[in-house]
């Protein structure tokens, strides 16, 4: 019996699902559902009742969550123990982001951090895909979400509005729209693969109902086809350019948000406080990322 496997022992125990445990430890529900049957195996007992509502815990599961939560205890003071020591601004600390902000953003926050730690190291790995904090794939995460992980801590850095985008030449040639429903004849960009699951292009699909100009799966991409003047985008306000001016804003009853996450064992490492405090910091008082309207 080894801890990975007690882990997601409770996991199980406290959500009393396998979605919920999934959730919990960042992992997909195959997994959840493989390491628990096999974990029943390794101990030779039924632990729990596979019931319509949900996993309920046996006669024998009740006794090894007594024990289980014992050392849960303890691991999570050990850890503590240990990396609450770690109070020198040195080492490396990874950190993941999505492209845009990668090369838009953190070249000029990361050059004013690394001036002022000098013995601090960034390994910055860019790209959409999400890497797992829970298993220190990454040590700090920037995500544009509504949701955070609740398995995560972090600071809310800015808002993220939506807006229309487009080139001074488009609108000169085309017209301004003041509203959805004057989308009516524009060239406008879509959303395919993943990014047609986001709220705002879920919001265009359902409003604007002409065939899209083009599709894109890449945010980059569609900021791209704006700035060439052909088209309309919708896009976040980190996907900020002095090449394309601000039409008008997608309404949306719940903004995302740029977030700062990090994993709770890790929030008290200084080299962890230090680079997220700096780039809270630099995310709030760029200009590029304020609301209209807003200070």
């Amino acid at each position: 019996m080894n801890w990975d496997d007690l882990r997601f022992f409770l996991a199980v125990a406290r959500t009393r699902s396998l979605a919920g445990a999934a959730r919990t430890l960042g992992v997909n529900h195959s997994t959840a559902f493989r390491r628990i049957n096999r974990f029943e195996e390794e101990v030779g007992a039924r632990l729990f009742e596979r019931l319509p509502d949900g996993y309920q815990l046996t006669v024998a599961g009740e006794d090894l969550l007594t024990h289980a939560e014992q050392v849960s205890d303890e691991v999570d003071r050990l850890q503590l123990k240990v990396l609450g020591q770690d109070f020198k601004p040195g080492g490396t600390v990874r950190l993941t982001a999505p492209d845009n902000i990668a090369t838009q953003y953190l070249p000029a926050y990361l050059a004013a951090f690394c001036e002022r730690y000098p013995d601090i190291e960034i390994e910055l790995d860019v790209g959409a895909a999400h890497l797992d904090l829970t298993r220190r794939e990454a040590d700090v995460a920037i995500r544009a979400t509504a949701t955070p992980p609740l398995h995560l801590v972090g600071r809310r850095a800015v808002e993220l509005p939506w807006y229309f985008c487009a080139t001074d030449a488009y609108v000169a040639r085309f017209g301004r729209p003041a509203g959805l429903s004057d989308l009516a004849g524009h060239r406008v960009v879509g959303a395919t693969g993943q990014l047609r699951n986001l709220a705002p292009f879920r919001a265009l699909s359902e409003t604007f109902n002409e065939p899209m100009a083009i599709r894109c799966s890449s945010l980059d991409a569609m900021a791209a086809i704006a700035e060439s003047g052909f088209a309309i985008a919708l896009l976040p306000a980190d996907q900020a350019s002095e090449n394309l001016q601000r039409l008008m804003p997608l309404p949306l009853s719940r903004e995302a948000a740029l977030w700062l996450l990090t994993h709770p064992e890790l929030r008290r490492t200084e080299r962890i406080r230090l680079l997220m405090d700096h780039l809270y910091r630099s995310f709030r008082g760029d200009a590029r990322l304020r609301i209209e309207g807003r200070t």
